[in-house]
């Protein structure tokens, strides 16, 4: 890389540590930091939503500050008309932030019953591709406060028993890939109040 492109890329990592001067974000930002603690590469599965917003950016700060790669990864599923182009703004709008997305896309027949189980497989399987491919061990996830409460109502109200009730933790281990939820102890609010 030159001089002229290192100045440029060190401005824009400068802008974005700039953001954390916000007391607020500044204080969400260091919950996250506490939560990922990781001194690792990682990929980041974005969604487009609010919470995945905040995951990315907080991630990129991370990377920056802890010198780490960060691959970021969104899917098209291609189950509706305007998944690619709703993938392609998300695109737009983290290339903002100098976070470089990157669309996985679900080829292939599509089911047409129980959806969201085989959709979360297929989305598992394309990060768990880019994990081989790049090397990487961890994939981090927006899962926040609300989706954990969201998720123990359902639960609870569908009459699990009591380790039924444990939806989902801090980190989860699939073959040799964690699964790493650093927003878990943020509430949507907040993510809403970063992106």
């Amino acid at each position: 890389m030159n001089q002229k492109n290192l100045n440029a890329l060190n401005k824009i990592h400068k802008n974005l540590l700039n953001y954390l001067k916000d007391k607020k974000i500044n204080q969400i930002y260091k919950q996250f930091e506490h939560t990922l603690d990781r001194s690792d590469n990682f990929i980041v599965a974005v969604s487009g939503g609010p919470d995945s917003l905040a995951l990315a950016f907080f991630s990129k700060i991370y990377s920056i500050k802890h010198n780490l790669e960060s691959k970021f990864f969104i899917i098209d599923h291609g189950l509706r008309k305007e998944s690619q182009e709703e993938a392609k703004i998300v695109v737009k709008k983290l290339s903002e932030k100098l976070i470089n997305l990157q669309i996985l896309k679900w080829n292939g027949k599509k089911p047409k019953k129980n959806i969201q189980a085989i959709a979360r497989n297929k989305r598992y399987s394309l990060l768990f591709e880019q994990c081989r491919k790049y090397k990487i061990n961890n994939i981090l996830l927006g899962h926040h406060y609300d989706d954990l409460i969201e998720n123990f109502l359902i639960r609870f109200t569908r009459g699990s028993g009591l380790n039924g009730l444990v939806s989902f933790s801090k980190q989860t281990k699939i073959n040799d890939i964690n699964l790493l939820r650093p927003l878990i102890n943020i509430s949507k609010n907040d993510l809403i109040y970063t992106s």
